[in-house]
């Protein structure tokens, strides 16, 4: 059922894009989202492990190969490819994880980790890679991503200490972050659609490679996930790498870059929630197997 919701939202969002006018609403969606997804987290010394560094590393690594390989080829489609690529953990992948029966603290610590780490070596980045004199603060990309996290996080875990009857009710009704999602993933397609409708029909060919090479780096992080997890965390490794933070580099795109770079992010969104349906299914069936 949960997969067939979201490849509605999905399909929606294509053929009847006017969730583009609400796009300032993803960001309060993501912090309605993660405050169910932090209810029932918990944290310790125990959680954070060398994997994390590793995805980390991965992750910036190749952003800064696949933008040197594609240089040469199409400066456009390198740009395109660098922000896809440079995307930080997905605010929603806690959530991908907790409905996966995963374990939330390993994928939150990444989340954490990744968002801070990037948004703090974007500014830097992007200038250099792009042979420009940009002017990138910091505290312009840094401080939304903290604000986004440490609400939801805080309001959480506070109800839990403060008022345990009222979290305890809530985290009965966790499922909810899925609806959400599904809210956050129409308007998001809204947008993509909308975009390459207004702005694109006349430059299919770029289009059409920008495309294809977002569905193999998106094909490249969720297999490196897994295989960097091996047997204690592959599937919170894969989501942790994979589920990538969309609207944070469609903003850096949109923002410092230039415009048809923003197609990268906007195709992984597709291509990622194609995936993740998939999983979701999956892991539907097995549950459904074990009743």
């Amino acid at each position: 059922m949960k997969t067939l919701v979201l490849i509605a939202a999905l399909t929606l969002g294509v053929i009847f894009p006017y969730g583009h006018e609400y796009t300032f609403l993803i960001r309060y969606f993501l912090m309605a989202m993660l405050f169910f997804s932090f209810l029932d987290v918990r944290f310790n010394r125990e959680i954070i492990n060398k994997i994390h560094f590793v995805i980390l590393f991965a992750t910036i690594a190749v952003a800064i190969l696949v933008f040197l390989v594609l240089k040469p080829i199409n400066l456009s489609l390198a740009q395109a490819a660098f922000i896809t690529a440079i995307a930080p953990t997905a605010i929603g992948a806690p959530v991908i994880t907790s409905l996966t029966k995963g374990k939330v603290e390993f994928v939150t610590f990444s989340l954490l980790l990744n968002n801070i780490t990037i948004a703090v070596l974007i500014p830097f980045l992007v200038p250099l890679l792009m042979q420009s004199h940009l002017d990138i603060s910091v505290g312009k990309i840094l401080l939304p991503v903290l604000i986004t996290i440490s609400i939801p996080f805080v309001l959480a875990q506070s109800l839990k200490f403060s008022l345990p009857v009222v979290w305890k009710k809530l985290v009965e009704w966790k499922e909810a972050a899925f609806y959400v999602w599904m809210l956050n993933i129409y308007v998001a397609s809204s947008d993509a659609s909308y975009y390459i409708n207004s702005e694109l029909l006349s430059s299919l060919g770029i289009v059409f490679q920008i495309a294809f090479v977002s569905l193999l780096l998106c094909a490249l992080f969720f297999t490196s996930g897994w295989l960097i997890g091996k047997r204690n965390y592959p599937a919170e490794s894969s989501q942790a790498m994979g589920q990538k933070n969309n609207a944070f580099s469609i903003w850096i795109a949109l923002t410092f870059m230039n415009p048809i770079s923003v197609l990268g992010p906007i195709f992984y969104v597709f291509t990622q929630n194609i995936y993740i349906s998939g999983l979701l299914y999956k892991t539907h069936q097995k549950q459904k197997g074990l009743e």
